[in-house]
């Protein structure tokens, strides 16, 4: 006996469709008319929270302000508003604290700055408050440099130095007056001009104030009870590792001829550390003290009696 196909009904869609749509126009047309204005409003609130407000509240509340970064430790001799220096020369204003790469970003600005050697750590406090840990650098000799006619014209007679620290890395000229000159180490070589070195926070990359700078690292701790003024680079006269000669000039005391740098002595040359304590020896006897020279490169304690070499002229 052959099956009989019941055929599916397929009307109960359209009138599912047709109930709503007769529910929808049974809706009073005020009613819909007043929906509308609400569910726009709430677009467009959102599209403008989605794409403005959000930002706004950011900035307003969680953006990088110069105001609440403050470094460790600020030197009191340290004339420059570094924080306003690196703000004004980064992007930090556009930062948000809640951005997990604004950390890095901030010592990487900071790390560029020439007074800050190192950046050690950004931490972030309550309030927006940054606490940014730093090592800066520390001048400790002026570099003194030669000047045409009329650069000399423009100094209005004073003399031309730069800057370094115990790196030998260039400081910006504008934090020192012609008073600060005399509270460090000057440094007298011979072709440097200034014009050559004009990048700060870059090492000066001259191989005569490199050992010089060895020099004054060296001779630090006695500047002041020694009297120990300035270090002036002749080329050197001996075999060795060292490319300059090098003289200590004194307040008051002898010229000494303290050789190679530290570190490059030659073969038969005292060591550094030879040199330093024969050097304590001569501040504190004052028949020593009172000799015009000086010979710490060769060995024994007894005054220079070698040719000296031609020496610059400069004023202490």
């Amino acid at each position: 006996m052959a099956a009989v196909e019941t055929p599916t009904d397929q009307s109960s869609s359209p009138v599912v469709w047709k109930y709503v749509w007769g529910w929808i126009q049974s809706i009073p047309r005020a009613a819909v008319l007043s929906l509308i204005g609400p569910v726009i409003l709430l677009l467009v609130g959102y599209l403008g929270w989605r794409y403005y407000g959000a930002e706004a509240l950011d900035s307003a509340f969680y953006a990088v302000k110069p105001e609440n970064i403050h470094l460790t430790n600020t030197p009191a001799w340290l004339k420059t508003d570094i924080v306003k220096e690196v703000f004004e020369g980064s992007n930090l204003g556009k930062m948000s604290l809640l951005d997990d790469q604004t950390a890095a970003v901030i010592a990487r600005a900071f790390d560029a700055h020439p007074w800050i050697r190192k950046t050690y750590r950004v931490q972030k406090m309550a309030g927006g408050q940054i606490l940014v840990n730093v090592e800066y650098r520390s001048p400790i000799a002026m570099v003194h440099c030669e000047m045409d006619s009329q650069e000399a014209s423009q100094a209005g007679g004073k003399e031309s130095f730069l800057p370094i620290d115990a790196e030998g890395f260039l400081l910006p000229t504008k934090d020192f007056s012609q008073s600060d000159i005399q509270n460090y180490f000057l440094i007298y070589a011979r072709n440097i001009r200034a014009s050559d070195h004009r990048r700060v926070g870059t090492p000066l990359g001259d191989s005569q104030i490199d050992e010089a700078v060895a020099l004054c690292r060296e001779l630090l701790a006695m500047r002041e009870e020694a009297n120990l003024v300035a270090i002036y680079v002749y080329p050197t006269r001996v075999a060795g590792k060292a490319k300059w000669m090098l003289e200590v000039a004194t307040r008051g005391g002898p010229r000494i001829t303290w050789g190679s740098a530290p570190g490059l002595e030659a073969r038969d040359e005292p060591s550094s550390l030879s040199k330093m304590k024969r050097l304590r020896d001569i501040t504190s006897q004052r028949e020593l003290w009172s000799q015009p020279e000086f010979d710490l490169s060769r060995p024994g304690d007894s005054a220079s009696d070698h040719k000296p070499p031609q020496r610059l002229s400069h004023r202490l």
